[in-house]
């Protein structure tokens, strides 16, 4: 399929909600979405931050012959820099982006009551979020996720000797281990309980950002430790969660790279990353 088929899929889309189809709008949608995934998927994959500063600068002149909005451009430049240097992107330097459904215009911080281009409402207006993981679940099927993964981790080294949970496997993500991608998920866990607690101990509190890529420290301890210890950590997470007042979930703290994010925002971010490390072990566990 063509970038000009891709483009045909979204104008049909757009034309069957225009016209009133829209499970069949629905339907398109879901078969970009699909191809864009794929597409992703079997795709080199770019594993430095230098591969990706450097596919991003390729892509600039694209993306100027485009005439694209100039600030987004210009955005686009300060943040292929930023990532270059080895740093993260702060919220204010990207920060709430929206772009009017009707014709494409990209406004900043606030929709306007109309779009300065087309004239359409503000409504139309689409919030691009920093990344899907932060588009909440609702509680109860969060909470749900985070108790069942402790028991896929045992699930998953079910059956394996220390040697075959120590093997690296090459894949999209880099080379790790069985016991490489636990540990990380067990560096994540204890991100997110301490995140946890200061949202139970602040109305308002300061998140510290941390990569979940920078964290791979579980070569210290074995398979079964890194198991044992995400179940004690996630379990007591879990409790204090249950006890917390219904408002804690609405209470946003300041994410250096995010910016404003919820307690129930947080929660679902960690409970869709391990929903998608569970791919990569499940890759990993079929080649040991």
């Amino acid at each position: 399929m063509t970038n000009f088929d891709l483009k045909t899929l979204y104008r049909l889309s757009r034309a069957a909600s225009d016209l009133g189809h829209y499970n069949l709008s629905k339907l398109l949608n879901a078969a970009a979405v699909s191809y864009i995934n794929r597409a992703a998927w079997t795709a080199a994959p770019l594993i430095t931050d230098r591969d990706l500063a450097e596919a991003v600068a390729a892509l600039e002149p694209q993306l100027h012959e485009a005439q694209l909005d100039e600030q987004l451009l210009t955005a686009f430049q300060r943040a292929r820099e930023t990532i270059a240097a080895g740093q993260l992107i702060a919220y204010e330097e990207a920060p709430l982006i929206y772009v009017c459904r009707v014709c494409g215009a990209v406004v900043y911080a606030t929709p306007p009551e109309q779009c300065p281009h087309c004239g359409a409402g503000s409504l139309v207006f689409q919030l691009i979020p920093a990344t899907f993981y932060l588009e909440p679940v609702p509680v109860p099927i969060v909470m749900t996720q985070l108790a069942r993964t402790a028991n896929w981790l045992e699930a998953i080294f079910s059956g394996l000797s220390d040697e075959q949970a120590a093997y690296r496997i090459d894949g999209r993500e880099g080379e790790w281990s069985l016991q490489e991608a636990a540990g990380h998920l067990l560096d994540t866990q204890e991100l997110i309980a301490q995140r946890v607690q200061l949202f139970l101990e602040h109305e308002s509190p300061n998140l510290n950002a941390k990569a979940m890529w920078q964290s791979v420290e579980a070569a210290r301890w074995s398979a079964a430790d890194i198991v044992s210890k995400f179940r004690l950590s996630r379990e007591a997470m879990l409790i204090r969660l249950r006890s917390a007042p219904a408002d804690c979930w609405r209470r946003s703290g300041r994410h250096v790279e995010f910016g404003p994010v919820t307690l129930q925002q947080q929660c679902t971010y960690f409970a869709k990353h391990e929903h998608w490390h569970m791919a990569q072990m499940t890759r990993i566990r079929q080649a040991s």
